[in-house]
């Protein structure tokens, strides 16, 4: 998610940002795992502030944190925050927008893919939901979605949803947001209609989570045709999928060739009662995709990882679909569960929306369904199936390590160390645990340790987000995860730790930004920018003064707007001015003469 390096998910994006007029008030999103940068790109599209690269600038990323703070959330499985190899340096302060569900990954996940949003214009409101089998990464799988919208003003098209009230009660309870009426969004949502796209319609939503089975197949049994496609399979699931219908109905099993062959493999295959097997590998990406995820994507995701949630190696099926034909008509299945027992019986926390149409679904299906490669069950036999190496076992070990250890940080103003309860995490001989701040380097746990000093921190780089690494000679995996910290970071980490990387042209460039009310380009730089990245004087920046007449305009145009500038411009100026080193020369004089200029502004302004 670079300049350079356009991202695959901008498409997801641009749908989720508000028209013209219209604010984001809420925004709950669900993922099995979470990037990051995608979670930034997120904030900025929310905003109407992200370019075509997913990314934006430092100026527009200051404005998305100020804008969302307390208003955007995303819930994701605790561990499966990815380790990127180059971390932007703001990275550390969306650890607020961060929350984890601590399911143990032995038994079940928290696995929907989600994003549901509200959006206000004077007293209107309007809401989005998007779901499917994406996860909020930069993935390059092939993947499936379903967004709909609520009906605006007083028109009448659209129909009430049932389940989408159970969707906004997983999310709202678990976004933990202090202000948020859980059982007001549920009875909003039950209440309102939804538009859905042309040749469907939208029957219902269900939700899996703590015992809540999803429904055990289709209502008829008279069917025509049964489609299954999904990455991961269990035999247990399939042998009820090979069910579904009668003697009569055609099955066609879509999937992985891993996957494929591990089930024709095991006892009693239940593959039998599907007369079609096909294999869908995505095409590869192209160069530059492929050297952007790097080794950190086969980390992530290793050949042959143990479990149906782990996402497959980039790029590969990653859609989770269920199609059942009846003569013209049909009934589809989409969302995040996959054709496993665990996603379908209560155990992980899962979404699937149930379409009805006819041609418009089974013509899309038979494009998916098209593109794939036949198999035949000799074949499948005869292949040798994938060995588990060094990066599985160390994903196995992961697994372990989250869900049975609960580090935290304490700290001693800018002196930072973690703690676990004893015992201490039991790591092989030969592998090597490494433990930091998101926003530092990594140190080795000391065998047998309950505590780990990391030193001090620069307030900049203070965060509640932990990065970990897992290394066994060649073999390494990363993830982060959150870590309750006492006592809290500081209630100014944000505002120091973006200032440092705006300088004063990208604060200039912001606050004519909040003044006049229209987005106002700084010199480029962008909020993602690495950590190591350009100095101070590497910056550049708007270096033409802001004046009296543009402060004073301001509040004749826009009170309202006016005073919001005002107030970040104190608590920005003050963080600039404070930080040694971060300004040149030049730059401090030209702020000290602007803060004398604001002040001017406001003893003329009326109160």
């Amino acid at each position: 998610m670079s300049a350079s390096r356009p991202w695959r998910g901008q498409p997801y994006l641009d749908e989720l940002r508000p028209a013209a007029g219209w604010k984001v008030d809420l925004a709950l999103f669900a993922t099995y795992s979470l990037e990051l940068p995608a979670l930034g790109a997120a904030l900025l599209a929310l905003c109407g502030r992200n370019d075509g690269n997913g990314s934006g600038s430092v100026a527009d990323f200051a404005e998305a944190v100020e804008t969302l703070r307390g208003k955007a959330r995303f819930i994701v499985q605790r561990g499966r925050i990815a380790r990127p190899s180059r971390l932007p340096a703001l990275a550390g302060i969306l650890d607020q927008f961060v929350v984890e569900v601590p399911y143990d990954e032995a038994r079940r996940s928290w696995h929907p893919k989600a994003a549901l949003v509200r959006y206000v214009r004077g007293r209107e409101t309007a809401w989005r939901l998007w779901l499917g089998s994406r996860n909020l990464t930069r993935s390059a799988d092939l993947d499936v979605g379903l967004l709909v919208e609520t009906t605006k003003g007083r028109r009448k098209e659209g129909r009430r949803v049932e389940g989408i009230g159970k969707v906004a009660e997983l999310l709202a309870s678990r976004a933990g947001l202090p202000d948020l009426d859980v059982a007001k969004v549920v009875n909003e949502l039950e209440a309102v209609r939804w538009l859905v796209p042309t040749g469907m319609e939208l029957a219902r939503v269900d939700v899996a989570d703590a015992g809540e089975r999803m429904p055990s197949g289709p209502s008829r049994r008279r069917l025509d045709a049964v489609t299954v496609v999904s990455p991961f399979l269990d035999a247990t699931f399939l042998r009820q999928a090979g069910a579904w219908g009668d003697r009569d109905t055609r099955r066609t099993l879509v999937s992985t060739r891993q996957a494929l062959i591990a089930v024709a493999q095991a006892h009693s295959s239940p593959l039998v009662r599907f007369e079609r097997l096909l294999v869908l590998d995505a095409p590869l990406p192209p160069l530059e995709v492929a050297d952007e995820a790097g080794d950190d994507a086969a980390a992530a995701n290793p050949a042959g990882s143990v479990g149906d949630d782990a996402d497959p190696p980039a790029p590969s099926l990653h859609a989770k679909l269920f199609c059942f034909e009846h003569g013209a008509a049909a009934t589809l299945l989409m969302g995040s569960a996959n054709a496993t027992s665990r996603a379908w019986d209560g155990r992980n926390a899962e979404l699937l929306a149930e379409l009805k149409g006819g041609a418009a679904i089974i013509e899309g299906l038979a494009h998916l369904v098209g593109s794939a490669s036949r198999v035949t069950m000799d074949e499948l036999r005869g292949a040798t199936p994938a060995k588990a190496g060094p990066h599985d076992e160390l994903e196995l070990l992961r697994r372990r390590l989250v869900g049975a250890w609960s580090p935290r940080l304490v700290r001693d103003g800018p002196a930072f160390a973690v703690e676990i309860d004893p015992p201490a995490p039991d790591v092989p001989d030969g592998t090597v645990l490494l433990v930091g701040l998101a926003s530092m380097e990594l140190l080795a746990w000391p065998p047998g340790a309950s505590r780990l000093m990391l030193g001090d921190v620069p307030t900049s780089r203070h965060t509640d987000l932990l990065r970990f690494e897992l290394r066994a000679g060649a073999a390494a995996i990363g993830w982060m995860q959150r870590a309750p910290v006492a006592p809290p970071l500081d209630a100014d980490r944000d505002t120091v730790a973006l200032a440092g990387l705006m300088g004063f042209g990208a604060f200039q460039s912001w606050m004519r930004q909040l003044l006049s009310g229209d987005p106002v380009r700084d010199d480029g730089k962008r909020w993602d920018r690495q950590v190591g990245g350009a100095g101070p004087d590497e910056r550049g920046g708007d270096l033409e003064q802001l004046t009296l007449e543009d402060i004073v305009g301001s509040w004749g145009t826009d009170k309202t707007r006016f005073r919001r500038a005002d107030a970040q411009f104190e608590r920005y100026s003050d963080a600039l001015i404070a930080q040694e080193g971060l300004l040149t020369t030049a730059e401090r004089t030209a702020l000290r003469e602007l803060r004398a200029i604001w002040r001017l502004a406001r003893e003329r302004l009326p109160a």
